[in-house]
């Protein structure tokens, strides 16, 4: 595809009958009163957003040597197969790996033509000429030379670059960036020589160059090092590139209290270019990898020249298609030659590249590459609304305080290490001390002479010794092993060392020695024990092993191992399950006996049971010294209750440090002051440390103890290295403490804290502090010095936080008045289901707190004494701590937008840790983005946008917008603005590196320091620490009265500011409607139209081109072909629907019913092109047709739902989880789902797991959406609906009830209004609720709530509510007088309904007549669909019945939709005379040519169970079981006038042969196989059965399996079941249409 696609997405078919669409549209440039370029791709991105599923790929079509789709498909399915170690390895590693091939190499190979060449450390320069169809063109490479420095560039490289890309522009040079790098470098040098701002201006060069940029992933991609060299118009990954916002080992910084490694997290969020691509994050994956043999470098060099000439074929056909460029390029030359003043002076401050002379202005097509490369950067970024959003279960969301969760993962973790402790040979000094301990051991009882004494020494004493050395290290050993959890983990092997004699029944891993075999044992469940085991296993085991083929998984394994221990920790095994296990004499006696514990006895009925696939538990307390574990040693009997003691010690040791960190202020002040520390003060850091660890309860006389071991710790020559161990991972646990400091925290525990125990010994205390002599020399005191001033400063700044004074509604009371916000609905995708991140979106929502880093609005500020218009943006600290996210970027553009309408200048208040990493590589996208519209808001509008950072302003939304050489930036004192967040890079930096205050003084950081409005104590606060420390001036309002002044009149009238945005609901006046229906639907519509004198546009797609609903049309209106035969190809191809819209000039559309009617996508997409469409709003839309929300605003409103999950279950184990808690059966159902899809009823627990998966498989192919809810299935019901009419002034309608009990596989087949069966109190109750729920989402237009009727419980619940009009609405219609079409209408001008009156009258009831056909199958009637010509219609006319058809005489019924043909609605008095009345009718309707269901609807309505209303949905099903379905099937066929047409084996015969031919069935599609990527069914030559499946056919969205023996009937055998057959012919291509009648195959019979 071309990028003029863009805006000409849609071919639309000329094969109309009356009316063909083969001209463009002209973009109505009317409503657009700035930049029109500048308001029309923000139109476009959305468009693109609403429906991304119908763009193609910018890049496959066009560019040569990528990776083919089949191929990728391949990949994408083996990477999912991997688990997380082999996936680095494939993924990761080569990207990694220091062989790699660097830029400065694959440039080289590339070509020997070079014009220049420069290397700057990691920036590579060139300037090449290559091939382009043997004519050689100048290409100009920019990239990162891993060979230095890692590819990490600081400010002076990104500076460079610039220049390099300034000069290739200048001279229309096409530019080509290899991206290898793992970021920009974020040192302290980095960020005092403003690394964000040069990023961020870097982003802005490349974003506004006006040439083909290509960008390639050569290595590794990462952070804001690697999107300046990605923002490119087209983006390419070698087939091992990778890329993503940080490095995975920065993720798993974010995700720690998930318990992630990096490794976990990188395939969590898929950092492969083949996951990345699905995603639109890059446009191909270039057929080549360093590693590959030279001559497939071929691919990389087609790759980028043919990227570079799609690239320039687009411009021209943009460019072409698109005459609204011109008008840009006018005003850009207008601006070129007379620029505004304010234009001119933010130009000559910015330092962007500017044309210097006309020659070097750009033309029309260089612009149309910047506006290109914008359209496809906005592509890669995507957002969801609150309302589309599926709310998760209560289930699913953590409970209780994190501090607590987090103590219990801790113990969780314990726990999984206990089952797979580790083995001693893994650390080699552990293994040397144990082999000396068993040695020891081993001579402890021998006699030795004196002089053996002397030489050796004491056995006993040897083996002291060697114990004491040997449990001293393994807790040095444990504690550095466990880190940051060793508190908790020692607390617990004590509780565990504590309880040895019930413990040591427990399992391990390593005891389950044919895992496999157990799995399948308990998987089977054919045996009470297994049973028993299944109903033991957690639900995420469940779960897993529900999966489990062959390989079990870690996690698989430890759930299992949990499960066995929890059962021998428990009561006794039941004697029911232990009565069918063949026990030992031995455990039978320990079951028979009294005085046997539990734990004992369960271990050996487990190992009995499993026997040989269990470890025995031998009590022999010897194990194997070669293979031992950590574990097996410390339960040895002699190092038992010894590691008791030094578990507490090391509780103490952790303790005492992060207490000694906490108060490092003191600490450092006396260091820095004396170079000492008083006695006085280590004994208060001792005694109150210490005193810290009494609520731990680990011993008596802990001060005392402790001091024993320490200094055996003091003595030991592992002290040192252990020091600097724990000192390295207690860094990243405290990243603001700096390295000075860390150094003497060391130093006390090295030499301070023994000289202090020494002393009370009676030794001198000295407590100098003497860096030299722990290798710490460079300039240590002054580092000291600032050290000491971060500490103070940190802390003053700790403090500012705490008062939370800086939210966002802070922001507002403060400066503005009048604040509209705009955009509330929109928030984070979840687009990679970051770990835990879907926690905090629910946590956010339950607080009413829109989950986005934003919030963007309009609103009033006063400057000096007028008032000024203005849109601003300000950070969400309640989310995320602000981080900016892809709505963000979404929401700033769009206020972007909108202010450039209304002429308003921006003012930004941004405190952010930087991009959403969260979302996954595409987070990066919202830099450029944002970036890019920034330049264009400013240049192209003359607007300034003013943005003040505060708080933490660090990493992209510091490097994307709030240093962007465009924008005014200003920093509140005391602001801290590093370049990457210490989270993410997890090093110290010195505050004046990072702290406002000091980078003030730094030129180009900043424009001004302000003062902090809500802290005006801080200046004086800091200032009192270091005196040197600059402090602001100027106040943000001084600071907004200078900038705003003249840039607002305060005459100008405000505008409209709300208009048109995708919440609100177009009202106007319906004057020329597009019906986007067909079949009886779209009749009923072009007629109620034509009734309200409204003028028609009906589309229709080729088989319906001559239905009914077009014989209505006139002069005054439009038949328009939408295109193919399928749905996909045109009643759901949404583009093509709004692009006829637009050509035809309508101003409303009827979605009608099914297709698009639902889809608030659709919705959002005609208001984006202001089209009234006719149903309700966006909102309304989103949140009742997504189920999890729809239930829960129907709990919000107090209206009753069935029990259930009550969200969505995003496991199986959930599903299993909540189902047993309500009870089976349950029903699983698609949160998004419809028309009886995506439903599945699950009656016992062993189906919920497979059923859950395919559900959810299901839903995610049908709906876009795999989310699944779960019900009680509702065993016994009647079907409820409540139709409504709501207007946009608040006024509700109730306008009765319908009964659709009827239901054949979910669908309906007879509707009645009202009901039978409900009583009065209920009826009052659903009328109630469904006021309550329109007036809840604030409905406007027609709708229906429907309800389910709990005959068990006689009460009602709330089901689902269809944003749309019904199928059933007739029946509505007739008994109320109300025209519901009409009031769509009337509602959708923005007419009122407050003086309807509904008054009930008589009884009504619908059928619907399908086109369909009985067959026999086994012992059920079987209906399938059947298309075909209809030969003769008769519909008599009738006063008590209503019609809505399809078909007529000589009309086709096709096999491409649903088989509804009829409606046929009737009145009566009451609703046996409706019956008597329907039947009596039905009686007088003839329709021949096809099989039609009348038959059925005729002996239903004569059926004295459903005369007499004592029914619920399960009514049909069992009516068919009671009836002689055969004489139904001949009825059918003779009510078609089908009866004598049987075909004979004689007419089948082909003369002069032995073969025989199969005809087609009915009007149908032809398949050869069940997918394009499965093998036929036949082919020519094979020899079948009659039982074997020849083909499939397709009519009316039903599959049928067409065998031979599904033509042979009773007394009719066509095809002998005795013999077998040979295909001789197949007849029909792939995806044909046939007729009934048409051949498919040619066979003959196969004689033995």
């Amino acid at each position: 595809m071309t990028m003029s696609d863009i805006t000409d997405r849609i071919l639309v078919s000329n094969t109309s009958h009356r009316h063909s669409v083969n001209n463009k549209a002209p973009i109505d440039m009317s409503q657009f009163d700035t930049d029109q370029l500048f308001q029309i791709a923000e139109k476009l991105s959305q468009d693109f957003s609403l429906f991304p599923e119908q763009e193609d790929s910018a890049a496959s079509p066009h560019i040569q040597g990528l990776v083919d789709s089949e191929q990728i498909q391949k990949k994408l399915e083996s990477l999912q197969q991997l688990n997380i170690d082999d996936y680095i390895q494939e993924v990761v590693a080569p990207s990694e790996s220091k062989q790699r091939m660097n830029a400065k190499q694959l440039v080289h190979k590339l070509t020997n033509r070079f014009i220049t060449e420069q290397e700057f450390g990691p920036l590579y320069v060139a300037e090449v000429e290559l091939s382009f169809n043997n004519q050689f063109r100048r290409i100009g490479f920019i990239g990162q030379n891993r060979s230095e420095q890692n590819g990490a560039w600081l400010p002076e490289h990104h500076t460079q670059a610039v220049k390099a890309m300034r000069g290739f522009t200048k001279h229309a040079t096409p530019i080509v960036t290899l991206i290898d790098t793992p970021g920009a470098d974020a040192s302290e040098q980095a960020n005092q020589n403003n690394q964000a701002h040069s990023i961020s201006r870097l982003i802005a060069e490349m974003a506004n160059c006006d040439t083909p940029t290509v960008g390639i992933i050569l290595g590794a991609g990462y952070s804001g090092g690697a999107i300046p060299l990605a923002s490119t118009n087209i983006l390419l990954s070698l087939r091992d590139g990778i890329f993503n916002t940080i490095q995975p080992q920065g993720l798993a910084s974010i995700a720690r209290k998930y318990n992630l490694s990096w490794q976990e997290c990188a395939k969590y969020v898929g950092v492969s270019a083949y996951e990345l691509l699905p995603k639109n994050v890059i446009d191909g994956i270039v057929d080549f990898a360093p590693s590959d043999r030279i001559d497939k470098l071929q691919n990389l060099l087609n790759a980028i020249t043919s990227s570079i000439v799609s690239i320039e074929k687009g411009a021209e056909n943009f460019a072409r298609e698109n005459p609204y460029l011109m008008d840009h390029y006018q005003r850009s030359v207008e601006r070129y030659l007379n620029p505004s003043d304010k234009l001119a002076a933010m130009e000559k401050d910015s330092n962007l590249m500017l044309a210097a002379s006309p020659t070097e202005h750009h033309n029309l097509f260089r612009m149309t590459y910047r506006y290109m490369r914008y359209l496809t950067l906005r592509k890669r970024i995507s957002s969801t609304t609150i309302g589309h959003y599926s709310r998760l279960a209560e289930v699913e969301v953590p409970s209780g305080k994190l501090i607590e969760r987090q103590e219990e993962e801790k113990r969780k973790k314990f726990q999984k290490w206990l089952q797979a402790p580790d083995k001693i040979r893994y650390d080699d000094e552990l293994n040397k001390l144990w082999k000396n301990y068993c040695q020891k051991n081993e001579e402890r009882g021998e006699t030795r002479g004196s002089i053996s004494r002397l030489f050796f020494g004491e056995p006993e004493d040897n083996y002291q010794k060697s114990k004491q050395d040997f449990s001293f290290y393994l807790g040095l050993y444990l504690f550095n092993r466990w880190k940051s959890d060793a508190d908790v983990n020692f607390a617990e092997l004590i509780e565990y060392l504590q309880n040895e004699q019930q413990n040591r029944f427990l399992l391990v891993q390593d005891d389950l020695v044919d895992s496999q075999s157990i799995l399948n044992f308990i998987k089977k469940q054919d045996h009470s024990l297994a049973q028993f085991i299944h109903s033991k296993l957690d639900y995420d085991t469940q779960a897993m092993l529900a999966e489990y083929q062959t390989e079990a998984s870690e996690k698989l394994l430890a759930g299992l191992t949990e499960c066995l221990n929890n059962i021998i920790n428990g009561d006794k095994i039941p004697g029911d399950v232990t009565d069918s296990i063949s026990l030992n004499d031995h455990t039978q006696q320990l079951i028979n006996s009294v005085a046997s514990g539990s734990t004992e006895v369960n271990r050996r009925v487990l190992e009995d049971a499993l026997a040989p696939y269990l470890r025995i538990k031998n009590n022999d307390a010897s194990i194997n010294q070669g293979d031992a574990s950590v574990l097996d040693a410390i339960l040895l009997d002699d190092l038992r209750s010894d590691f008791i003691s030094i578990s507490q010690n090391l509780i103490m040791f952790g303790k005492l440090y992060d207490f000694v960190i906490n108060n490092l202020v003191k600490v450092a002040k006396e260091a820095k002051e004396t170079h000492s520390l008083s006695f006085e003060a280590v004994n208060d850091l001792i005694s109150q440390g210490l005193e810290h660890t009494n609520q731990l309860s680990i011993a008596q006389d802990h001060k005392e103890e402790f001091a024993n071991w320490f200094k055996y710790f003091i003595a030991s020559s592992q002290r040192g290295e252990f020091l600097i161990q724990v000192e390295e991972w207690k860094k990243n646990s405290f990243p603001r403490i700096s390295d000075t400091l860390f150094v003497i925290i060391t130093f006390f525990f090295e030499k301070l804290l023994p000289e202090y125990y020494k002393s009370n010994d009676g030794q001198d205390y000295n407590g100098r502090i003497n860096p030299y002599s722990i290798g710490r020399k460079k300039d240590f005191w002054n580092r000291l010095t600032i050290a000491y001033f971060d500490l103070l400063i940190q802390d003053v700044i700790d403090g500012v936080k705490k008062k939370k004074v800086t939210k966002a509604r802070a922001f507002v009371d403060r400066f503005f008045n009048d604040f509209e916000e705009i955009n509330d609905h929109l928030m984070t995708s979840d687009p990679v289901q970051f770990p835990g991140f879907r926690g905090s979106i629910e946590k956010a929502l339950s607080n009413d707190i829109t989950p986005c880093g934003v919030i963007t609005g309009f609103a009033t500020i006063k400057v000096g004494n007028e008032s000024r218009r203005v849109g601003t943006l300000i950070s969400n600290l309640d989310f995320q701590a602000g981080a900016f996210d892809m709505a963000s970027a979404e929401k700033f553009c769009k206020l972007m937008v909108e202010c450039a309408r209304h002429n308003y200048p921006i003012v930004c208040f941004v405190s952010s840790g930087g991009m959403q990493t969260k979302e996954g590589a595409a987070a990066l996208f919202s830099m450029s983005i944002v970036n890019d519209r920034i330049t264009r808001f400013v240049r192209d509008n003359d607007l300034p946008i003013v943005v003040f950072g505060y708080g933490d302003c660090t990493g992209g939304a510091q490097a994307s917008f709030a240093t962007h050489p465009l924008v005014q930036s200003f920093y509140f004192s005391g602001t801290n603005m590093p370049f990457a967040g210490q989270i993410v890079v997890p090093s110290y930096l010195p505050s004046t590196a990072t702290l406002s205050n000091y980078l003030s003084l730094n030129d180009g950081s900043m424009v001004d320091l302000v003062k902090h409005p809500f802290v005006e104590e801080l200046d004086d606060q800091l200032r009192a620490i270091d005196p040197s420390i600059p402090v602001a001036q100027r106040s943000v309002d001084e600071v907004l009265a200078r900038i705003l002044k003249g840039f607002v009149t305060p005459e100008k009238a405000q505008a409209k500011e709300l208009e048109n945005t995708v919440e609100d609901k177009i009202f106007s006046d319906v004057k020329k409607v597009l019906v986007h229906a067909r079949g009886c639907t779209a009749e009923k519509l072009v007629r109620k139209a034509k009734e309200n004198n409204i003028k028609v546009v009906l589309v229709q797609s080729d088989p319906d081109m001559n239905s009914t609903a077009a014989d209505l049309l006139d002069e005054n209106d439009s038949l328009v072909c939408i295109g193919g035969n399928t749905p996909d190809e045109s009643y759901l191809n949404a583009q093509s629907v709004i692009r006829i819209a637009e050509l035809e000039k309508v101003d409303s559309l009827h979605p009608g019913i099914g297709f698009l009617s639902e889809s608030s996508q659709f919705a959002a997409y005609c208001g984006n092109h202001n089209i009234n469409f006719i149903g309700p709003k966006v909102s309304s839309m989103e949140t009742m047709g997504n189920k999890s929300n729809a239930i829960h605003t129907a709990l919000k409103a107090d209206v009753p739902v069935v029990p259930g999950s009550l969200g969505t279950l995003t496991t199986s184990a959930m599903a299993a989880k909540v189902a047993d808690e309500i009870g089976y059966p349950i029903i699983l159902k698609a949160v998004h789902g419809g028309g009886g899809k995506g439903i599945q009823v699950v009656e016992n627990p062993a189906d919920i797991h497979e059923l859950f998966h395919l559900i959810s498989t299901e839903a995610r192919s049908a709906f876009g959406s795999g989310d699944i809810y779960l019900e009680k299935f509702v065993t016994s019901l009647r079907h409820i609906e409540v139709q409504i009419l709501r207007d946009s002034h608040g006024n509700t309608r109730i306008l009765g009830l319908r009964d659709c009990s009827v239901q054949r596989n979910n669908q309906k087949i007879i509707e009645e209004s009202a009901s039978c069966a409900l009583p009065k109190n209920l009826e009052d109750k659903v009328y109630a609720y469904a006021e309550k729920l329109a007036d809840e989402v604030d409905y406007n237009g027609a709708g229906t709530v429907e309800f389910i009727y709990n005959l068990d419980v006689n009460d009602v619940y709330f089901m689902e509510m269809n944003t749309r009009l019904q199928v059933e609405h007739p029946v509505t219609e007739f008994v109320t007088g109300i025209d519901i079409v009409s009031e769509q209408f009337n509602i959708a001008s923005g007419g009122s309904i407050s003086d309807m009156k509904i008054k009930q009258k008589g009884y009504a009831l619908e059928v619907r007549i399908n086109a369909e056909k009985g067959v026999i199958s086994g012992d059920d009637i079987q209906f399938l669909p059947n298309a075909g010509k209809i030969t003769k219609c008769v519909l008599p006319k009738d006063k008590n019945i209503q019609l809505i058809k399809s078909i007529d005489s000589d009309k086709e019924v096709t096999p491409f939709y649903d088989s509804m043909v009829v409606q046929i609605i009737c009145n009566g008095k009451d609703r046996n005379d409706t019956i008597a009345k329907m039947l009596k009718y039905l009686d007088k309707v003839v329709i021949e040519g096809v099989s039609t269901n009348i038959p059925l609807l005729k002996g239903i309505l004569k059926d004295e169970t459903f005369i007499n209303g004592e029914y619920d949905t399960n009514y049909l099903p069992k009516y068919l079981k009671r009836i002689d379905q055969v004489q139904l099937v001949k009825d059918m066929e003779i009510n078609a006038g089908l009866s004598g047409q049987n075909v004979t084996r004689e007419s089948l015969a082909i003369e002069g042969s032995t073969e025989l031919k199969v005809l087609a069935p009915a009007s149908s599609i032809f398949y050869s196989s069940a997918s394009p990527s499965e093998p036929s069914y036949v082919k020519e030559g094979d020899i079948v059965s009659v039982d074997q499946t020849l083909c499939l056919m397709e009519a009316m969205k039903m599959f049928s399996p067409l065998s031979l023996k599904s033509f042979n009937a009773k007394g009719n055998t066509l095809y002998d079941a005795e013999i077998q057959y040979q295909i001789v012919r197949i007849h029909n291509a792939e995806g044909q249409q046939v007729n009934h009648g048409d051949l498919l195959f040619v066979i003959k019979p196969v004689m033995h």
